[in-house]
Order: C-alpha cells, then structure tokens, then sequence
C-alpha cells in the first residue's frame, strides 16, 4: 500500500465522485472528500459544469465549500482541442474527452473515477493513471 505521501500529488475527481460523496450515498467518495487535503486537487471547469447541471443549490454550495480549501484549485481554463480530440477518437463522449484531456494537458497525476469508460480503456499510455474510489482509498491507506 501506498502511504499518502503529501499535497505534492495532483489528482482530479470526475464528476460522480463528487455527486455521491456530497449527497452521501458512497463510502469511498465521502472518505475522499474528507481527506482533499492530502492532496492536490484540480478541478476541471468541465466537471464544475456537470455538477452545477445535477445537484441542487444546496450540495452545489457544499461543493464550493471544498473549493474554497487551499489545496482545491477549480481551473476555467479552456482544455486545447487537440487534447479533447485525442480522447474523442478513443470514443470517449464530448464531456469525459474533456475531462481526460485537461489531465493530460495538465498532467494529473490520477483521475479518480467511477466511469466505466474511463476505468475501461484509459488507465494506461497517458500520463494519468485512472483509479476507482475504492482502488484510491486502499492505494493510499485512507
């Protein structure tokens, strides 16, 4: 196992982590969430999009609440198309292409996810490793 090892680590959560650690239907999401600060967290204005067109206000205001620590960046860069085409042509849909993209562009470090698409063909030969939560919480002792 895999100690965690500080705030020097970048990963990026997708989009579902978020939605089931905030409304508190999946143990791993809600541990990771409660352990952000061990890391460096990167946010893809893609996934910000997402949860704003999904939660309510409420869990959108717990979201910025965790965006507000100091080791959570939230980036409206916009991700350059030839990332999002990399992904695209390994039949990635438009907003996971995105989000594969701006870890590539701004190599992540792990792309936490519970996307069968992205836990599927992408977790290797890209600079980012893919993890499930529960792979990332026993990788790293949470």
């Amino acid at each position: 196992m895999r100690k965690i090892t500080g705030i020097d680590m970048q990963i990026s959560l997708d989009t579902n982590v978020w939605i089931f650690g905030l409304v508190e239907n999946d143990y791993y999401c809600q541990k990771i969430l409660m352990k952000l600060s061990h890391f460096q967290v990167i946010v893809p204005n893609q996934v910000r999009k997402e949860l704003s067109d999904n939660l309510s206000q409420e869990l959108l205001n717990y979201f910025y609440q965790f965006v507000m620590q100091p080791n959570v960046h939230l980036s409206y860069e916009e991700v350059p198309d030839i990332y999002i085409t990399m992904f695209e042509s390994k039949g990635l849909k438009k907003g996971d292409a995105i989000i594969g993209g701006f870890a590539e562009w701004k190599k992540i470090d792990s792309i936490v996810s519970d996307n069968r698409d992205f836990l599927r063909g992408l977790s290797a030969g890209h600079y980012f490793e893919v993890m499930s939560p529960q792979e990332f919480c026993e990788s790293f002792d949470l």
